[in-house]
């Protein structure tokens, strides 16, 4: 991959409905090699589609990371068992055997009971459970659930249920195929997806592997020290703009601690990245980590729009 790759895979995962056209005039190309890198991107395995649901802020659902050193002897197999909870959303594999396995809670009371879950099903004696944030302002695009959290939405419609089924496989689906597929208008689905969109119901991703581009996939954890603002230290890290596709996760329990996810290609930049987060005033220690295998499950967050049932007739106070 190169850099007009990476830029096009930022802006398909900030936007999955983005325009060719659009994407031509950010990109600074004709819309035939738009549509050729995204063709490209598509079956090297980049991009692993192009998905819609209900968002996880909708739902009042709880991402977290339950991550640490597995004892397993097959990985494998462990990904096979970790498939077995409706709650696992993704599991990625790094170095020496390290796992992070990140679920979707359907609420708080689901923590201790997949905690454990974890630690049998993966072999992990020691876990670290972080509570993910879901709006730290360090996420350029929506990864396992992030965004901003609404106070209120709007209760879902048959019609709206009906219409996020049929973009489930393909979110970039055409208004008119999707308006043949529910049986309404494609002026009327056209404003129940820019309505859905606006409060935030509805959720659009774009999973992805550089690793299939040939870019290394790497995890810094950042400890800093006691009072430092995350935010303001994940923004100065971004910032400096080592790498062009990154995020940082951050945890409502674990304050301290940083997860900095970014793909690159030169370990020269992996380096100075490594080097000058270490010398940062607010930061105590840093432990990079490479990964190099992930697997992403369905849940019952996907088993909803299956059903077309549940959060239609909910509503927020």
């Amino acid at each position: 991959m190169d850099d007009t790759d990476r830029e096009l895979v930022i802006l398909i995962g900030s936007n999955p409905r983005i325009h060719i056209r659009d994407l031509a005039k950010k990109l600074g190309i004709s819309k035939q090699a738009v549509h050729h890198r995204m063709q490209s991107l598509i079956e090297k395995g980049v991009i692993r589609g192009l998905i819609a649901g209900v968002s996880v802020s909708y739902l009042d659902a709880i991402p977290v990371a339950v991550s640490g050193f597995s004892r397993t002897a097959s990985v494998l197999k462990t990904l096979d068992n970790l498939g077995e909870s409706d709650l696992t959303r993704r599991v990625v594999v790094a170095g020496a055997n390290y796992l992070y396995v990140i679920g979707f809670l359907r609420n708080i009371d689901d923590l201790d009971g997949y905690v454990q879950f974890v630690k049998r099903a993966a072999d992990i004696p020691e876990p670290i459970v972080g509570i993910y944030c879901l709006d730290n302002g360090l996420m350029p695009y929506s990864v396992d659930g992030s965004g901003s959290r609404k106070r209120n939405h709007k209760a879902l419609s048959p019609l709206d249920l009906k219409i996020i089924a049929a973009l489930k496989h393909n979110a970039r689906r055409p208004v008119t195929e999707v308006a043949a597929v529910v049986g309404s208008s494609a002026k009327t689905v056209r404003r129940h997806i820019d309505s859905m969109t606006a409060d935030g119901s509805l959720e659009m991703t774009v999973p992805y592997d550089g690793l299939s581009g040939g870019d290394l996939f790497l995890i810094m954890h950042v400890t800093m020290r006691e009072g430092a603002d995350k935010r303001e230290v994940g923004r100065r890290l971004m910032s400096k703009r080592y790498f062009l596709d990154q995020y940082i996760r951050t945890h409502s329990n674990i304050p301290s601690l940083l997860i900095w996810v970014f793909w690159s290609d030169k370990i020269s930049d992996v380096r100075r990245a490594l080097k000058e987060t270490s010398e940062d005033e607010e930061v105590l220690s840093v432990m990079l980590n490479f990964a190099y295998l992930e697997r992403i499950y369905p849940t019952w967050q996907d088993r909803l729009i299956d059903l077309q049932s549940g959060p239609s007739e909910k509503s927020r106070k």
